[in-house]
């Protein structure tokens, strides 16, 4: 089952409230939601993350559990979520959110015919910050959306293929009879 899967790895809310410097928030984190494995509360918990994790901001986990606790959605996989952006994975983020981006915008993708530098970058980003921005906000939008549906469906087949199990060991169940 899928909320075995996400239980296994998720802290419980005791585990996040145990320190002191958490107990201040406890009254905002005590929310049964934040903390159950239900369908709606994880899809809500990876979309918000995942949309989260493709902005370029700082702080990305303390916003996505901030996030988490508005919407009352699982604060765990929120919080999990913005690990997808990090420094091996920045590169192609930002790369192909310019393409689109630059895509979208009607925009020339405009390359350095000596290897892309942190200078070159600087003296054009008058005209990256454009396309990239809205690259960014395609993908992340994207990839909440998508997030969301697929754990969606693979938690709605996920229980149809755990009733279609017990509906057979039902009927094999009554169909045998005692030697």
């Amino acid at each position: 089952m899928p909320r075995k899967f996400f239980r296994k790895w998720a802290p419980s809310k005791d585990t996040v409230l145990a320190p002191a410097f958490m107990r201040p928030f406890a009254k905002w984190l005590a929310h049964p939601n934040l903390w159950h494995m239900n369908r709606r509360s994880v899809s809500g918990g990876v979309a918000i993350g995942l949309f989260i994790a493709f902005l370029p901001i700082p702080f990305q986990m303390l916003l996505a559990a901030i996030t988490a606790v508005f919407f009352r959605v699982n604060v765990a996989l929120a919080v999990a979520m913005p690990l997808l952006s990090n420094p091996f994975t920045m590169v192609p983020i930002l790369w192909s959110a310019y393409i689109i981006g630059a895509w979208l915008t009607g925009g020339t993708v405009a390359l350095p015919t000596s290897g892309i530098t942190f200078e070159w970058v600087l003296a054009q980003l008058h005209v990256l910050w454009l396309p990239l921005l809205v690259g960014l906000l395609i993908l992340a939008t994207l990839s909440a959306v998508l997030g969301y549906l697929i754990i969606q469906f693979l938690w709605r087949l996920n229980v149809i293929l755990h009733k279609r199990r017990k509906q057979k060991q039902r009927a094999n169940g009554i169909n045998q009879t005692p030697s």
